[in-house]
């Protein structure tokens, strides 16, 4: 039997073991069972912004700056959590690298849209995205139901109306939509439900959906000379419906730093307006950009406005929390003891993933044996990253095959493959 103290669920442990192991990503549920090192950082945001300056309607933005593998995407993840603990509304936008929203306004608001997450407590349900799903689950939460014509005459969907509509949103159709979008649903007008669906989304609409969109007072439409007007009514609307504000996560996965030429002018331009506009414009929103350090040291320099608004005299702390730049190379622990925590944090949830057990201080062993050989031998590797997958694989192989304490040409040869599996066979972009 499990001796393990640890309160998570088999689902939910085999979950975050078979992303770790498949790809050494962090898994998007869970992440708080095996966060070290970075606990400082999180506090200082949740102290200075999440629990205080944004709930009464301040803005702010901040990059996390960190190699390849250095943590960028799990970091987001935990600052996801907690803003969703404070009751903030969130969107999490995953740039891949062909896309960049910062080409155009419009791409921006229609990333957050498509991204928005409506979050369910419970762990064993799947967090789906979408503002129209985000809209449909906070109607649900707020009369207790799926929504029928009973609803219309709820007194708690009576008083979200009634806050909506005193609230001042500076787009008039923005706020008509969303009330539209509502008494829609409720009524089951599959028809209006499309149309005001595609405006809300910044979509194309037909002349079918504008004559739709007239009956129910909604004019004009979405595009690039009015996006982040929108999105400040989408901020509005967010707070009006009862939640703290919106935090935007935007994850470069190491992107920018390889755009190059004109397209690098029109992103970086399009970046510093969203800082702007987030600073000036977004009530209870911060905005949240993870880069390379190559984007910092590279990019933001050939580009003043932008370099204004990013360069920092100092990296952001409890003290200095004024500062834009989250540098995760400056942790709580240092490199061997955060690796070490990680790996004596993943050796529970494996545990209970596969209803085994191992002798804690043989895999503790083998945790600071591939730590030290990560970062050693492999310096040239993001060796975070690299340990992580390394270890639960080797977890696996101690659970099957044969419980030992691992040598040093063990690890490397472990290691080795790892990093070749990671790299798909060519070299990796470290």
């Amino acid at each position: 039997m499990i001796m393990s103290a640890l309160n998570i669920s088999r689902p939910l442990a085999r979950h975050i073991i078979e992303v770790l192991g498949s790809s050494g990503t962090p898994p998007s549920r869970g992440i708080q069972y095996f966060n070290v090192g970075n606990q400082t950082l999180l506090d200082a945001i949740d102290e200075f912004y999440l629990s205080s300056y944004l709930q009464d309607g301040g803005a702010a933005y901040k990059m996390v700056v960190g190699d390849y593998g250095s943590g960028k995407s799990h970091f987001l993840y935990c600052l996801r959590d907690i803003a969703w603990e404070r009751n903030f509304a969130v969107a999490k936008v995953d740039l891949s690298p062909v896309e960049t929203p910062y080409n155009d306004q419009k791409k921006v608001y229609q990333a957050v849209t498509s991204n928005i997450i409506w979050h369910e407590p419970d762990e064993s349900m799947t967090d789906e995205t979408g503002l129209l799903r985000f809209l449909k689950g906070t109607l649900q939460r707020f009369v207790g139901a799926d929504p029928s014509l009973e609803t219309l005459n709820h007194p708690l969907y009576r008083g979200m109306v009634d806050t909506l509509e005193a609230t001042p949103i500076d787009s008039n159709a923005y706020q008509t939509a969303v009330l539209a979008y509502f008494d829609s649903l409720i009524r089951q007008q599959e028809e209006r439900l499309d149309s005001l669906s595609r405006w809300l989304l910044g979509e194309n609409t037909s002349p079918t959906d504008t004559k739709i969109l007239r009956e129910v007072g909604v004019t004009g439409k979405i595009n690039r000379p009015n996006a982040f007007r929108m999105l400040r009514s989408l901020c509005q609307v967010i707070r009006a419906l009862s939640y703290s504000g919106l935090i935007l996560l935007f994850d470069e996965v190491d992107r920018m730093a390889s755009v190059g030429g004109k397209a690098e002018k029109v992103a970086t331009d399009t970046l510093r307006e969203v800082v702007d506009r987030t600073r000036d414009d977004l009530p209870g929103a911060m905005f949240v950009y993870a880069v390379p350090p190559q984007f910092i040291s590279d990019i933001v320099p050939k580009y003043p406005a932008l370099q204004q608004r990013v360069r920092a005299p100092g990296r952001f702390s409890r003290i200095n929390h004024f500062s834009p730049q989250i540098n995760l190379e400056h942790l709580d622990l240092d490199e061997d003891d955060l690796m070490l925590a990680i790996g004596e944090k993943l050796i529970p949830i494996y545990e209970i993933a596969f209803d085994t057990t191992f002798d804690p201080a043989t895999q503790r062993a083998n945790a600071v044996i591939l730590a030290n050989v990560a970062r050693d031998v492999f310096l040239d590797v993001s060796h975070r990253r690299l340990f992580v997958k390394s270890f639960v694989v080797e977890l696996s192989r101690q659970h099957h095959v044969q419980e030992h304490t691992i040598t040093e040409d063990e690890a490397r040869a472990i290691l080795r493959g790892q990093i070749d599996e990671l790299a798909g066979g060519e070299t990796p972009p470290y």
